[in-house]
């Protein structure tokens, strides 16, 4: 039997192995290469792809506008005082009228709205400039019902001389909530106006009026408005 011929001495078979182990470690190194490669490939791609990072965008937040309930503030009561003016004065209250007003005689006719008890009734003056005489008044009431409104709505619908009320407002005086109340009526075919002012002190209801000619009224409203800034009860 013939020996097989051999190469660097190996047999065919021999060269055949390690040909084909040799051709496999080439396969590995270029599989192993290549992905190597790509590998690489991809960290240089994700380390140029820029990071996204969120944007802050500032916003200014604009606090609302609290709107203060406006009180009155109150005044010195010496400073509501005109240069000139009379003081009147009771036990219970207190208020300051032009000098030419005084306190009304028994002969006064009281054509004041004649609500409550009276307190204080005044009286202009005679002179030759004024054709009609004008009153103030103070008078109080005990206070009833369930509100000041509720009361005052009872109460003037029975109102003497065919009487209409023509205006009826909320107000303060001197920080003290109050109604003004216009009433129109007619005596002995003379228009009157009567501004009264209610004011509400615990229990009792204080009502200040004030009593003209119509047209001397609209006259004198100023005058009205700064008298009723001095009255003040003994309580205040």
């Amino acid at each position: 039997m013939n020996e097989e011929r051999k190469y660097f001495g190996m047999t065919r078979m021999q060269i055949g192995i390690i040909a084909g182990l040799a051709g496999i470690f080439l396969i590995i190194v270029c599989v192993g290469g290549f992905l190597v490669l790509r590998g690489g490939r991809l960290g240089l791609a994700d380390s140029s792809t820029p990071t996204v990072e969120p944007t802050v965008t500032s916003v200014v937040v604009t606090p609302a506008t609290l709107t203060p309930t406006i009180t009155p503030t109150p005044i010195p009561y010496e400073q509501l005082i005109p240069p000139d003016w009379k003081q009147y004065k009771t036990s219970l209250v207190e208020i300051w009228m032009p000098g030419n007003f005084e306190l009304a005689n028994n002969k006064t006719k009281d054509i004041t709205a004649n609500i409550g008890v009276p307190e204080l009734l005044l009286t202009e003056v005679s002179s030759k400039s004024s054709a009609y005489t004008m009153l103030a008044s103070v008078s109080y009431d005990l206070m009833t019902g369930d509100s000041l409104d509720a009361m005052l709505d009872e109460k003037f619908p029975s109102l003497p001389y065919q009487a209409r009320v023509s205006d009826r407002r909320t107000v303060f005086i001197n920080t003290h909530e109050a109604r003004r109340i216009v009433i129109e009526f007619k005596i002995d075919n003379i228009d009157y106006d009567n501004l009264i002012y209610v004011i509400q002190d615990g229990s009792t209801v204080w009502y200040v009026g004030y009593v003209a000619q119509i047209a001397e009224f609209f006259d004198n409203i100023e005058v009205f408005e700064q008298s009723i800034k001095t009255f003040r009860t003994a309580s205040y």
